[in-house]
């Protein structure tokens, strides 16, 4: 089969999953293409293919905005087959479950939606610390990917024999999924927080260029001025070389506010300019 997926990232564990899959698929005997939603969403929309996939870190039970701009822009699906794969550090909701009804009322055959748990990629200042929301360090991240990479083969093996399975619709998921989508507002907050560290930045402008809404521009001195709309996605903030980009000024102990610099150093930030 050909098989196209799109993707989101922000600091690579959807990459690093999208590459596993590949890996895994490609084993099987199918061809398979990957798209990044922003950059290549007309590339990945021209595609011919016998099987399409979304995979996606989950945001407050959602997917990403980008990926829910272009869901929504879809056209007819015709009964194209579809599978929908989720990623995120502790509560998935019922994000699969919503995108695969809104796929179905276009006409789509959305067959599998299922999510992986991944590791943290980035604990705020002043929210209650818990196990899921602290970036791992090393050991613990190498289990979590592990586990991941267990699951995810397994899903594989589901994509590529046409199984069946759909994850997040029981009353839980719905009423987590619900309640998340309320109060996801409440990260809002920090968006209009961001700044630079002067003393730390080397003015390399990596953060211009990964903004994938290009929210980060340069006044008349130089300096970096972050826009108002930021989605939130920490790439700048985590993949900084520095840790020079903060979020609120308390981000500045950067060894209790440790950055996520993905999964492995395979994984290099998507430059969009």
């Amino acid at each position: 089969m050909k098989i196209k997926i799109a993707y989101f990232t922000s600091t690579g564990n959807t990459l690093w999953l999208c590459n596993k899959a590949k890996e895994f698929l490609e084993a099987k005997g199918h061809t398979v293409n990957l798209y990044e939603i922003i950059k290549e969403h007309n590339e990945f929309k021209q595609a011919e293919c016998d099987l399409m996939g979304f995979f996606y870190p989950v945001w407050g039970s959602n997917p990403p905005d980008p990926m829910v701009e272009y869901r929504d822009d879809m056209s007819f699906g015709d009964g194209k087959k579809v599978f929908i794969v989720g990623n995120c550090c502790a509560l998935n909701g019922d994000t699969g479950h919503l995108f695969k009804k809104i796929l179905d009322e276009k006409g789509y055959d959305v067959f599998l939606t299922d999510h992986l748990y991944m590791p943290t990629n980035f604990n705020l200042p002043y929210e209650p610390e818990n196990k899921w929301k602290r970036v791992p360090l090393e050991d613990e991240r190498n289990k979590i990917l592990c586990r991941a990479e267990v699951k995810l083969s397994e899903i594989c093996n589901n994509i590529s024999d046409g199984v069946e399975s759909y994850d997040g619709k029981s009353f839980m998921n719905h009423l987590a999924g619900a309640l998340q989508r309320k109060t996801y507002w409440m990260g809002d907050g920090y968006k209009s927080h961001f700044s630079i560290a002067e003393d730390k930045c080397i003015h390399c402008d990596l953060c211009i260029r990964m903004c994938p809404i290009n929210n980060i521009t340069k006044d008349e001195n130089g300096k970096k001025v972050f826009g108002d709309k930021c989605i939130l996605c920490v790439k700048c903030y985590n993949l900084c070389p520095k840790d020079a980009v903060l979020i609120c000024k308390a981000s500045i102990d950067d060894e209790k506010y440790r950055r996520y610099k993905g999964p492995n150093e395979d994984i290099k930030p998507v430059e969009y300019r």
